[in-house]
């Protein structure tokens, strides 16, 4: 599973202009990936800034976004839960505050 993971990585920094023309329909700000090791297990994080009307990756007839659903469900664990946050506070010089409002309204 880590090498389908590892791979499914490679191919989303190697067909990074492809997933940026994504986030435009996603309403997607911001969206980085972390990878990480917890209890010998590899764990892959995702953080993102999207507006709450924005399309869902699964409704998308793109072909990255076909391959990276179908790398989803062969590489996540639905066995582990995912874990939850609560947003305290965002620190945003307000240029980038402004553009990211403005962009909500695509």
């Amino acid at each position: 599973m880590e090498a389908k993971a590892d791979e499914w990585l490679r191919v989303l920094i190697e067909r990074k202009a492809e997933c940026l023309e994504t986030l435009d329909r996603e309403k997607m700000h911001f969206e980085t990936i972390f990878k990480s090791v917890r209890d010998g297990r590899l764990r892959l994080t995702w953080f993102d800034v999207q507006s709450p009307d924005g399309a869902h990756v699964g409704t998308s007839m793109l072909a990255i976004d076909k391959i990276h659903v179908d790398y989803w469900q062969q590489c996540i664990d639905r066995e582990i839960p995912p874990e939850t946050f609560e947003h305290v506070v965002n620190f945003v010089p307000f240029e980038l505050e402004t553009m990211i409002n403005q962009r909500g309204e695509i």
